[in-house]
């Protein structure tokens, strides 16, 4: 046989293009996937601890944010519950694994568990460009430590927040920006470094809550200010930025792997490295306590049941049954969560809760359990109903804008707003608390009657500058006196047509069955 089609044959593989596979993308070693047990909004954890690294209560707007590195208002798309559902998320990856691959991972894991499917666009957004205005103030140092965040009230009880910062380049500074005074901000607006300064710097930037600014008055200091006054800028523009639209996404997970307790056990209970704690002396002010950014807690003058309605997230001290000192009797607390760890910028609450029981239940020697008691509560009843029927397909949702202005410099606070959209009135009651802090602190039950979602605005001020009647509590339903301020419950009933009525109804408490007063030696 003619060797002629086998040389051919040979010639025509040698020619032809050679197609090399692209490399299959990076995925977690495991995965742990749960519906998150809490009902109000926040993002928890995203940093990895050693080869874990957990996303918990986090929505699927959350999720695909730090899985695409794009703000919030940029993900567009998707069912209505985008905003609503919120998952916990844990994963195992080779320790040191960069943000960047991280983000690669959660991107697999979105499409493998989720069937997530997105395709990326490109919008003209509105941001800040950071620049040198004249001769600036900040002086060059050695690359380092980060900002450390601290408020304080000024001179007129107005408060102030103050980021120092050690070693801290420019880009840095416009990438923290938003995050540090994210009011400033809305929608999660960039900030780019124009500058042209090189290497780091030391410095100190001051500016005040957009919900103070009122009440400031000509003392104001915006962080626009704050940053003039360190002879820089914030120039607005407009700027190219990605997006990301959601074309479908499942609300049911894939299930998690059967033998996955073994594959991902359960890591044991976080502990402080460094801890002392110890008796506050006499003349010690307080209670104070702070968090740095290195995940440094600093206490004085604190009461145990401050401490332990801190470690076991409480919603205040009256969820606690224990001896009568432990309203009494002060403390101090240095911990350091991660020692010689350097920066953490975004250190993890939960992580610190956890830490702070193990070391509450050690130092002490606290036995406790958990019971429902009946607490003092609230139910939704309809009254003359004044909300919108809301569109099904829109986004479920309730954020915090800009509320009406005051004159009334005289409030403690100034009014908050939130507006919402596709909000039952289940869904709202869960989110009281969150927003509402301090009129109460457990859901409210809804007894309207009412079906479907809603849209509606909601502005109330802050039950600290809520003057009640002689002898009324401000965290009762009780009308607010006619100083300019509006309690929740006059906002819910005039501004919504529902009635918020009070009740006694069943709700965790943690009972201390054997406690210590003296926490045992450093």
């Amino acid at each position: 046989m003619s060797r002629l089609p086998i040389v051919l044959a040979a010639m025509l593989l040698l020619a032809a293009p050679v197609f090399t596979q692209s490399p299959a993308p990076a995925r977690f070693d495991a995965t742990s996937i749960q519906v998150s047990a809490r009902t109000v909004p926040g993002l928890r954890g995203g940093i990895q601890r050693g080869n874990r690294y957990e996303l918990r209560n986090a929505t699927m707007v959350d999720l695909i944010r730090t899985a695409y590195d794009v703000p919030a208002d940029k993900v567009s798309g998707g069912p209505s519950w985008l905003e609503w559902n919120r998952f916990d998320v844990a994963a195992l990856a080779p320790e040191r694994t960069s943000p960047s691959v991280l983000h690669q991972m959660l991107k697999a894991l979105l499409a493998e568990r989720f069937k997530l499917v997105v395709r990326e666009d490109s919008v003209t957004t509105q941001g800040f460009a950071l620049k040198v205005a004249g001769n600036h103030k900040l002086r060059q140092a050695s690359p380092g430590a980060g900002c450390q965040g601290q408020g304080a009230p000024n001179a007129n009880n107005i408060p102030v927040q103050t980021a120092t910062c050690k070693g801290l380049t420019m880009a840095q500074l416009a990438d923290q920006l938003p995050r540090m005074a994210g009011a400033y901000f809305p929608g999660g607006q960039q900030v780019v470094d124009e500058t042209g300064l090189d290497g780091a710097w030391d410095f100190e930037l001051q500016w005040m809550p957009r919900a103070v600014l009122a009440q400031a008055g000509a003392d104001a200091i915006t962080v626009q200010q704050g940053v003039e006054k360190l002879g820089l800028k914030l120039e607005s523009r407009e700027m190219k930025a990605t997006a990301i639209v959601v074309e479908s996404v499942n609300a049911e997970f894939t299930p998690n792997a059967p033998d996955l307790s073994t594959r991902m056990p359960t890591p044991p209970p976080p502990e402080f490295e460094v801890a002392e704690l110890k008796l506050s002396p006499p003349e010690a002010q307080g209670p104070r306590a702070q968090i740095l950014p290195s995940g440094q807690i600093n206490a004085t003058g604190v009461p145990l049941n401050l401490m332990i309605g801190l470690g076991w997230d409480l919603p205040s001290e009256q969820f606690i049954v224990g001896p009568k000192w432990l309203e009494s009797t002060r403390f101090e607390l240095i911990a350091r969560a991660f020692a010689g760890g350097g920066i953490n910028p975004d250190v993890d609450e939960d992580l610190l809760r956890k830490m702070l029981q193990a070391l509450i239940v050690d130092r002490f020697k606290m036995k406790y359990h958990m019971e429902d008691r009946p607490m003092t509560a609230y139910a939704l009843v309809a009254d003359k109903p004044k909300m919108t029927r809301s569109d099904p397909s829109k986004r479920t949702r309730c954020i915090q804008g800009a509320a009406p202005p005051t004159v009334n410099r005289a409030l403690a606070q100034q009014p908050r707003q939130f507006t919402c959209t596709n909000v039952t009135m289940a869904q709202f009651g869960q989110l009281i608390p969150a927003f509402a802090n301090g009129y109460t602190q457990v859901p409210v039950l809804d007894k309207t009657g009412l079906e479907g979602g809603y849209d509606f605005t909601l502005s109330f001020t802050g039950v600290g500058a809520v003057q009640t009647r002689a002898g009324a509590d401000a965290s009762s339903g009780t009308a607010s006196v006619p100083n300019g301020a509006l309690s929740l419950w006059d906002a819910i009933n005039t501004q919504l047509g529902l009635k918020a009525e009070e009740q006694k109804r069943p709700q965790p408490v943690l009972v201390i069955d054997t406690i210590s007063e003296k926490p045992t030696d450093n």
